[in-house]
């Protein structure tokens, strides 16, 4: 069956998601993710009746999140500025508990267990990794510059991560034949 065909559609919900990565003056970085579902249709709020007119949003969300040049979260602000119940907003402070942590393997596994329930928000839940690429991409280069002697060490933790990544990829035997040393 072809899912993708001229079949007639019609609009019932978007979702935005944008991050941008800084690099502050302070030397920190930080990310700041958004994400916004907007209703194609005027939505009324289960728990109150109140309308959340066609185009606005029915979720606003942000994380801002600081990070130092190892990944360890610094500094963390959720905001829940549109959300369908009443207590959506109260998860916002709970996210302090990952000052501390660093992004790496397992964070997303840690975010679950710390989180998980009725003490978070599955929505921050699902920005969080987007933060966590955002800054590995924006990350990446600069710190291969300021910690040169650490690069090898980092390539050699993504290979097989993915498909890219994999022993036998291009990047990866082109790698291996330009600078031998990055696999020692």
């Amino acid at each position: 069956m072809n899912i993708v065909s001229d079949v007639q559609r019609e609009l019932k919900h978007s979702r935005h998601i944008t991050s941008h990565g800084y690099s502050r003056s302070d030397g920190l970085w930080e990310v700041k993710a958004t994400m916004k579902d907007i209703k194609a249709h005027d939505v009324y709020r289960d728990f109150d009746g109140s309308l959340v007119a066609q185009g606005d949003p029915f979720h606003d969300i942000s994380v801002n999140l600081v990070l130092d040049d190892t990944f360890v979260v610094q500094a963390i602000k959720v905001s829940i500025d549109a959300h369908p119940f009443p207590n959506c907003s109260h998860a916002e402070p709970n996210f302090s508990r990952i000052v501390g942590s660093r992004i790496g393997p397992g964070w997303s596994s840690f975010l679950k267990q710390e989180l998980r329930g009725k003490s978070g928000c599955t929505h921050v839940l699902e920005l969080l990794p987007v933060a966590a690429t955002t800054a590995f991409q924006m990350m990446w280069s600069p710190l291969a510059e300021k910690y040169p002697q650490h690069r090898g060490k980092v390539i050699q933790s993504l290979v097989n991560t993915c498909k890219g990544w994999a022993e036998d990829s291009p990047a990866i035997i082109k790698l291996k034949a330009e600078e031998p040393d990055l696999f020692n």
